[in-house]
């Protein structure tokens, strides 16, 4: 081996241990999306990636559909592509598993696949069990969900640069944001929590106020993409909205190919009709912003949206409850109850009471119902005829009637919502994860105490006052919810009963 050959070796294997170059998307992480996936991002997209880039901490309170997920999983992409290998990780949780694998990591694996498919992969693999690792096997990037009260949940974890993502933040318990704080602690780690505001009570709601610590940013419904003056005028109501609001129509450049996958104008509007924009719901997932949410509130957000994640199996006794409607705005619901899961199996609007008494009849069959329970007070009052005089048994349900325990209560109406407020301390409801409507119904209902100290639930005319749609889905899930009598051979052991034996 000649001198020269020997000095050519010796510069080849020096190379190999020179540090690479940084990335010269390192400090442009919309510059990396745009280059290295061919992606858009809208204004605020934007602003959250550079918000991670120059802050420590970023809180994101941002309205339904925004592309709030999918932004965190871009940033985390990012974060691996453009540090040291082995140097960064990225670990994401959210209020459950399915959160954690179905919504982020598929999005990252979404990611992962699109810049092998553009000839410039992404170093390593991500995997279906929600891990990224190296080829040499590294650990650079997980999913987890650890138990709620586990402060030590992420103990181990030691490198450089780390990047928490905290999805649907909202639903994530103190605890475990202790546990972030503790392997974030150098200079160069990172923090993104991002979600719904749904409720005050949260430690996001800490967060997100002035002076946390924390980068905030706000995403309102009303300023995505898709709010056009033209796409606005169509949908009846969001002009005076706007006008009230003392906003103007988006003017937002986004490729024609996603407005499909943003925030719907005419969404917003079927949701101001059916919510109305004074109820939490439609502060939260439209406004983007945290309900303010009193001590009268009978079914505080965090209860409800426990018992949408909850899965329950359903019990031996099926309870039908029908609130009646006739005409005009207000929807007839049926809704089914078997122990704690609770679903609606019959909306419908503009229906005679005949036709409502013969859909009763067909969900009994269906559905095998042992206890049909009516709201009999005005038009209901026909259904429970009809129902009768074709040999049904059917409870007539007087909610303007005296309670059992009147002391307490104003009426058999505030009776029969308290024990459904009680069902949802105890855990012991659940209800359909994807119906926004009777959430945000069972979110608007206020009480209050007479001057006797009995417990009285706001009425639907007061509600109507307030700018709210009449509680119909709401309704018919309390008719459910009330006490009334167990078949003997149901209640084997009095002491182990499902409800509390009354007469109603």
């Amino acid at each position: 081996m000649t001198l020269l050959d020997i000095r050519m070796a010796w510069a080849e294997a020096t190379d190999r241990f020179k540090p690479k170059p940084p990335s010269p998307y390192l400090a442009d992480p919309v510059g990396w999306c745009q280059n290295r996936l061919g992606e858009h991002l809208w204004s605020k997209q934007r602003e959250i990636a550079e918000s991670v880039r120059d802050h420590r901490r970023t809180a994101v309170k941002s309205c339904h559909n925004a592309g709030k997920s999918w932004i965190a999983s871009r940033i985390a992409a990012w974060w691996l592509d453009t540090h040291p290998p082995g140097e960064a990780i990225v670990v994401s949780t959210a209020p459950t598993y399915k959160q954690v694998h179905a919504i982020l990591w598929e999005e990252i694996r979404a990611a992962a696949k699109k810049a092998a498919g553009r000839g410039d992969p992404l170093p390593g693999r991500v995997l279906q069990s929600d891990e990224w690792k190296l080829d040499d096997g590294t650990l650079i990037g997980f999913g987890r969900k650890p138990a709620d009260t586990d402060e030590h949940g992420f103990q181990g974890i030691h490198r450089r640069y780390v990047l928490v993502i905290l999805d649907e933040a909202c639903g994530i318990p103190a605890q475990l944001w202790t546990a972030v704080e503790a392997i974030t602690t150098n200079a160069d780690c990172r923090i993104l929590a991002i979600g719904n505001p749904d409720d005050p009570s949260t430690e996001f709601n800490e967060v997100c106020k002035p002076g946390s610590g924390w980068k905030i940013i706000g995403i309102s419904g009303l300023e995505t993409p898709n709010m056009t003056a033209e796409r606005i005028a169509a949908q009846p109501g969001l002009p005076e909205l706007f006008e009230r609001l003392g906003l103007g129509p988006s003017t937002e450049f986004v490729p024609e190919q996603l407005r499909p996958l943003m925030l719907d104008p005419e969404w917003v509007a079927d949701k101001m009709r059916r919510w109305g924009v004074q109820s939490p719901r439609f502060t939260s997932k439209v406004l983007g912003e945290f309900p303010e949410i009193g001590e009268d509130v009978l079914i505080p957000p965090a209860w409800i949206l426990a018992a949408q994640e909850r899965e329950s199996e359903p019990g031996p006794w099926a309870i039908l409850g029908v609130d009646v409607a006739r005409y005009g705005s207000d929807r007839t619901i049926l809704l089914l109850r078997r122990g704690p899961v609770a679903r609606i199996v019959g909306d419908h609007a503009m229906q005679a009471t005949t036709d409502t008494t013969s859909k009763v009849i067909l969900a009994k069959d269906e559905h095998q119902v042992d206890e049909i329970r009516v709201d009999g007070v005005g038009v209901g009052g026909g259904v429970v005829d009809q129902l009768l005089q074709l040999g049904h048994d059917v409870i007539d349900m007087q909610a303007g009637s005296g309670a059992v325990d009147s002391e307490h209560f104003l009426n058999a109406r505030a009776e029969w919502y308290w024990a459904l407020r009680e069902r949802f301390e105890a855990g012991d409801i659940d209800i359909d994860p994807d119906d926004d409507e009777l959430a945000a119904q069972l979110g608007a209902i206020k009480y209050k105490y007479t001057a006797r100290q009995q417990i009285q639930i706001e009425s639907k005319p007061d509600m109507k006052k307030r700018g709210l749609p009449s509680p119909d889905k709401a309704d018919a899930l309390m008719l459910t919810a009330a006490a009334t009598p167990l078949p003997e051979q149901i209640v084997e052991d009095e002491d182990q009963a499902d409800f509390r034996i009354s007469t109603y």
